[in-house]
């Protein structure tokens, strides 16, 4: 046996409220409904077996045909052979014509009693009667269900596809879609069946919708399957199939039972109208470009950062060396927002480029503060290094010792660290005895901290490094908050721009193809990229022989950009696809929506290399923490860096 149980993908850019809301309803309609529906079958059971008993003591009377509104034919044939069979073998002599009408009357009294308490069941009042079809039963009927087996395996169907097209066309258009694919489902089984009593109840035409719908925008998706069998031994394992291959097999089996069933017992006809509205439907979106032209730049839009304008303006201010005026801006921000990282971190950066780190240490201590409560631990210990090995101080006590009780679990040598700035420091007060109790539990030694220990790592080196050391890169780090937030470069005066290009030779070489592009997911075997056009396709690993980064710094916003540089195959030139930070989410395609921005783009970076056979450059960045290369323009960037690169043997 198979069972659905996921997909190889499962991350979305927002939360589906509309899909969890469905669900939410499903739910407490069912529950709501649990105990009017008990209380009703056992009324309706109890007439039901009032009419069975007196009709086994008098089978010969006639049985109405409406002593059951929705019973089928199948039903209805079983019941007159039962009469045969029971008036067979009846002792009792025949009534008298008086007497058979009487106990006729009686049988007659019973059959409507029952049919009395049967249209009280909510089943009758909320769901779909093809016969009676009122408009609100259309939409009613789509949130009740027969047990819990039914609502649960329509729930499992809508949870596998439901929340995925929800994040790919938008709350509005996929409620409006589900509503509709559930209300064709249901004028289609009313076409099936038109006379009949039998309530039409549950999602499963809606959710058919969402299937047909899913085969279209996410065909090269992968369905995981757990299966169990048993032959000789019990085997169990997971499996993942293609959804062009799974659901065309479930179209199919469906339309063959619609074929073979000859009543409404199980809606398979709705179950096909519903999976070919959605089908065909998803088509139309599609041809029409409708996710491109009106959603996509829409959800874009209000997942990207929102920002104070004065963050921008002090940047600005603060690349062209005037640190007054850029305070002033970042002075700004922090009335409105004042646990701003950025503007913390601007202000911090200002007094590096005067010399005076001194002066704007309590702004870098409040960026690190910011950084250990939203957990972007990386980055914390950078500038908590920074700040030791620059303004020469460890910060507040209290704030170390957070950092470094969050540390202990996943860094345990800065965590140490930490401890020791904590034990050989006075003024610690109580931490000391206490961060030197928990050196001792991880078995280090308290031992007092050297410049060296706290300085950073060369590629990363401050600006208060001595003369003579590495050029000093202070890269300012955007929020944690979406793959679009800003990437910043550190001030000029602070930065080395990347050497010269050599002359070119004498033959200029041949200018390759560069194709901008967004990624709609992240395999194991490669990335799905959507081109301009808006097709998908399946980018292996391999086929990617270098991964270049760098950070352009833009107005009125900066940005990264990450060129994937293709092999050159048999009678095509070299090609490159470019992805732009503006328009990737990386944390989604990750599955970790608890990393940065930054630290979600370099991971995405090492994944592609690990997956194939890819260089990176400049290989620094895929070190935790590392800045990354930044130039002033993507023709900057082209001619100083992409060039050399394609040109290298």
């Amino acid at each position: 046996m198979f069972i659905p149980i996921g997909l190889d993908q499962t991350s979305v850019r927002r939360l589906p409220w509309v899909s969890i809301g469905i669900i939410a309803a499903n739910l407490a309609v069912f529950l709501a409904m649990s105990v009017s529906v008990r209380e009703v079958a056992e009324e309706a059971g109890q007439r039901g077996r009032e009419v069975m008993q007196y009709w086994s003591k008098h089978p010969y009377l006639t049985l109405p045909k409406s002593v059951a509104p929705g019973m089928s034919e199948a039903d209805r044939e079983h019941l007159r052979l039962l009469a045969e069979a029971m008036s067979g073998i009846s002792g009792r002599p025949a009534a008298s014509p008086e007497e058979r009408a009487e106990e006729q009357h009686e049988l007659d009294g019973l059959v409507q009693r029952f049919r009395d308490a049967a249209a009280q069941h909510p089943y009758m009042s909320w769901g779909l009667i093809p016969s009676d079809p009122k408009p609100l039963a259309f939409l009613t009927c789509m949130f009740v269900h027969a047990g819990w087996l039914h609502l649960l395996g329509n729930m499992l169907f809508f949870y596998l596809t439901g929340p995925f097209l929800e994040d790919a066309w938008g709350r509005p258009l996929f409620a409006a879609f589900y509503l509709a694919s559930g209300v064709v489902a249901s004028l289609v089984f009313i076409a099936a069946f038109p006379s009949s009593n039998a309530p039409l109840v549950g999602a499963s035409g809606a959710v058919a919708g969402l299937m047909g719908a899913f085969l279209v925008r996410f065909v090269r998706r992968k369905v995981r399957f757990f299966y169990f069998y048993f032959i000789v031994i019990f085997r169990t394992g997971t499996v993942d199939l293609p959804a062009w291959l799974v659901l065309p097999l479930w179209f199919c089996e469906q339309l063959l039972f619609a074929s073979l069933s000859k009543d409404s017992g199980v809606a398979y006809r709705a179950h096909v109208g519903g999976f070919a509205f959605g089908f065909v439907a998803a088509l139309a979106i599609k041809a029409l470009r409708i996710e491109e032209r009106f959603i996509a730049p829409k959800i874009e839009q209000e997942i990207s950062v929102s920002q104070h304008p004065a963050l921008d303006e002090g940047m600005d201010l603060l690349l062209r060396g005037e640190t007054a005026a850029a305070r002033a801006a970042f002075a700004t921000v922090l009335a409105v927002e004042p646990r701003n990282a950025d503007a913390h971190l601007g202000m911090w950066q200002s007094h590096c480029v005067e010399e005076s780190p001194e002066a704007g240490a309590a702004h870098l201590v409040q960026a690190i503060e910011e950084e250990v409560r939203r957990g972007d631990l990386a980055l914390a210990l950078d500038h908590w290094r920074e700040l030791s090995a620059t303004a020469r101080q460890s910060g507040p006590a209290a704030l170390r010792w957070r950092l470094a009780c969050a540390l202990e679990g996943t860094n345990r040598e800065a965590a140490v660290e930490i401890f020791n700035s904590l034990a050989s420091d006075p003024a610690a007060g109580i931490l000391v005895e206490k961060a030197a109790r928990r050196l001792d539990l991880l078995g280090e030694p308290v031992r007092p901290r050297s410049a060296a220990a706290v300085a950073p790592a060369p590629a990363a080196a401050s600006p208060g490094s001595p003369p003579g050391g590495p050029p000093a890169v202070v890269p300012i780090v955007a929020p944690a908050v979406s793959a679009s937030a800003i990437y910043a470069p550190p001030p000029p005066s602070f930065w080395e721009p990347p050497p010269e290009p050599e002359p070119p030779p004498d033959a200029a070489p041949e200018v390759p193809e560069i194709e901008s592009c967004t990624v709609d997911g992240l395999q194991e075997d490669g990335l799905l990229l959507r081109g301009p056009q808006g097709a998908s396709e399946l980018l292996p690993f391999d086929d990617v022989e270098a991964v270049s980064v760098a950070g352009i710094s833009a107005s009125p916003r900066p940005f990264l950009v990450l060129d994937l540089l293709l092999r050159p195959g048999p009678g095509r030139t070299q090609r490159v696809e470019r992805l732009l930070s503006t328009t990737l989410d990386p944390r989604g395609l990750l599955g970790r929506p608890d990393l940065s921005g930054l630290e979600a783009f370099r991971q995405l970076v090492g994944a592609i290399a690990a997956g194939g056979v890819a260089t990176v450059a400049p290989a620094a960045v895929l070190a935790p923490g590392a800045p990354f290369p930044m130039f002033p323009s993507l023709e900057a960037y082209e001619r100083d860096a992409l060039t050399p690169l394609l040109q290298a043997p």
